[in-house]
């Protein structure tokens, strides 16, 4: 659910990337920030790319068991690590025009130009 103090998700692609690995493999591929991860493995881990917090370096590790998913919050290089195999599902979000938040505040502008008339109008 959306709220102001969480920012709502973003449009996903419909058709996820199938990431197979074998027992023991790791695999280090680059995600955008909103890529969503679902596990189809008993035990998956994922390590997102490093940030700087506070003047040190920190990268979140996340355990995903069958069916859990992860959100990614930065973009990034990431690496997955699967002890026993199995596969992640990954959505990536749409890749929006670069005018497109030009577009949505003329749209937005426009909306309320009937409402800048009325109120001149009084």
């Amino acid at each position: 659910m959306h709220t102001p103090w969480h920012t709502p998700l973003p449009e996903l692609q419909a058709s996820p990337r199938h990431l197979r690995l074998a027992r023991g493999q790791t695999l280090q591929v680059w995600l955008a920030a909103g890529s969503q991860l679902i596990s189809q493995a008993n035990a998956m881990r994922v390590t997102e790319s490093a940030q700087w917090q506070m003047e040190r370096l920190v990268s979140r590790r996340s355990q995903l068991a069958d069916g859990e998913w992860l959100v990614l919050a930065h973009d990034g290089w990431i690496e997955i690590h699967a002890s026993e195999g199995g596969e992640l599902l990954c959505f990536t979000p749409v890749q929006r025009p670069w005018h497109h938040p030009l577009l949505a505040l003329w749209r937005w502008l426009a909306a309320q130009r009937p409402k800048l008339a009325k109120s001149l109008q009084r």
